[in-house]
């Protein structure tokens, strides 16, 4: 399964490269192009000679150092991206690689470089002075560059997109292609860096994870125009937690003047920075955001955010779009997980008395996604609601539940726990034990154990007053175990373990 994923991630990473654009030959060689080249020539005369090469040195393929040359030397264009898979399984594929759009001087590198670096640059096996007569007829082609920044950034991108759909591959190999091509960034020319293309991708490749240290080594050895330097100090400002410098270079750029892609990629580091002091000015930032990126990871990162910041604004329709917008795009992102915690807290949130309306809405913003999500969904609610007081919220979402038909045994269990407890103090209380005890306590989560264990302590907390009022003597005033004072005995000692447990179960949900 492990290989199965390298090689998809190869794939992607392939492809991504591949819609990057071609690449042009530089006016100076590239040297470790060059010397890529040699190794190729080297494993050809090895294998006409019959020497055997160390696992993993056969032309450049030497594991960690022959990647580290390529990214350093800016000529690994897409077999770095690919990542590991080297193996026998990719060969097909790997040969396309070694002549496509990078140009990095690879060709096939796998088991026929017998056949091929040996056989035809050498005149299929005659001696070895006429193998290098043939190569000096034919001289090698002039090695080609590796690709431009903004074609790493335009991968870079492919990829974290690929993730906003849930591709967990693409996810790993966008942090290789961050860590592989950070030298190659460093090492080029000043000539580079007089693209514009070049220059905004220098900024967004730290805006999008790239270490630092990059775009500060960038900034040492080049010279960039006055008007470009705001960029790429505030992103280098913003990527260093360096808060007051970043907000006051990043918010004075004119995002509206910017090409869409870098224009939301500043005004979602903005609105991060913002949310807490003013959050009003980071929603409205957001909101450009999903103008300007819509259907991207950027798009994406806004509405996780944006939802949140609305419903903190009182804004809850708005906060209610953003959650069906987010579902209806997003379920199967690699950062769903999140937003959905997000989701939960902030419905669970919603005024006590809205429960029947909040369920309502919870409904309609999940309605798109499976059927197995939303059921995980109105339980995390459950839980949350039962920890945070909200009992008719907590039966609700419960009976949701139980409304779903092919229920699986653990969620059914879960929800008719939800359902018991949140009338612990409602319901007579013979009917509340018969649905606890009807509970398989086994199948229950640890965390969901601890809650029946305590409503079974609260049922029979309650149940001990009741038991001393039969006996007691209703004709004689003496008597403290009045109806009244019973009543009143059965509440404070229910809301008191109703709290313990509410202060347990929110430990163990943080």
């Amino acid at each position: 399964m492990r290989g199965r994923a390298d090689h998809l991630a190869a794939a992607v990473a392939l492809a991504a490269l591949l819609l990057a654009g071609s690449a042009r030959a530089e006016d100076a060689p590239d040297t470790a192009a060059a010397s890529a080249a040699e190794q190729v020539r080297e494993a050809g005369e090895a294998a006409r000679r019959g020497d055997a090469l160390p696992a993993g040195e056969a032309a450049g393929h030497g594991g960690e150092d022959h990647v580290e040359a390529h990214a350093d030397g800016d000529a690994h264009g897409t077999e770095a991206a690919a990542g590991e898979g080297h193996g026998a399984e990719g060969e097909a594929g790997h040969g396309e690689a070694g002549k496509g759009e990078e140009g990095a001087p690879h060709a096939n590198t796998e088991a026929k470089h017998g056949e091929t670096a040996a056989g035809e640059a050498d005149g299929h096996g005659e001696d070895a002075d006429a193998a290098h007569g043939e190569a000096a007829a034919h001289p090698e082609p002039a090695p080609q560059r590796g690709p431009q920044p903004y074609e790493v950034i335009r991968s870079l991108q492919f990829l974290q997109d690929q993730a906003a759909r849930g591709n967990e591959s693409a996810n790993r190999v966008q942090a290789r292609l961050l860590q592989w091509y950070g030298p190659a960034f460093q090492r080029a020319s000043q000539e580079t860096w007089k693209d514009p293309r070049n220059q905004r991708a220098a900024a967004l490749f730290v805006l999008s994870g790239g270490p630092p240290s990059v775009l500060r080594m960038i900034l040492a050895k080049n010279d960039f125009p006055p008007d470009v330097r705001p960029l790429l100090d505030g992103a280098l400002a913003y990527v260093e937690n360096r808060q007051k410098e970043d907000e006051t270079m990043l918010s004075a750029l004119d995002t509206a003047t910017m090409e869409p892609g870098l224009a939301a990629q500043v005004n979602l580091a903005l609105a991060q920075m913002q949310e807490k002091a003013a959050p009003d000015k980071a929603l409205e930032r957001l909101r450009r955001v999903m103008l300007d990126a819509s259907g991207t990871l950027l798009e994406e990162a806004a509405l996780r955010l944006g939802m949140a910041l609305a419903e903190q604004l009182g804004e809850h329709a708005r906060a209610d779009d953003y959650a069906r917008l987010y579902f209806a795009r997003y379920a199967s992102s690699i950062y769903a997980g999140n937003f959905r915690a997000r989701f939960t807290a902030l419905y669970v949130a919603r005024p006590f008395d809205q429960a029947e309306e909040t369920v309502g809405l919870v409904e309609d913003a999940v309605a798109r996604i499976p059927l197995v999500d939303q059921v995980n969904i109105y339980l995390s609610i459950g839980r949350r609601a039962l920890v945070a007081g909200n009992m008719k919220l907590a039966g609700l979402a419960g009976a949701r539940v139980l409304d779903v038909r092919n229920l699986s045994q653990a969620a059914r269990q879960r929800a008719l726990l939800y359902v018991a407890a949140s009338t612990l103090t409602e319901r007579d209380t013979a009917e509340t034990l018969a649905s606890l005890e009807a509970i398989d306590r086994e199948i229950l989560h640890p965390a969901d154990r601890k809650l029946f264990d305590a409503a079974m302590g609260v049922l029979g907390e309650i149940r001990k007053p009741l038991m001393a009022a039969a006996e007691a003597d209703p004709n004689d005033p003496a008597d403290t175990t009045s109806a009244a004072a019973l009543d009143s005995s059965v509440v404070d000692r229910a809301t008191k373990l109703l709290d313990a447990v509410r202060s347990d179960l929110e430990g163990m949900d943080k």
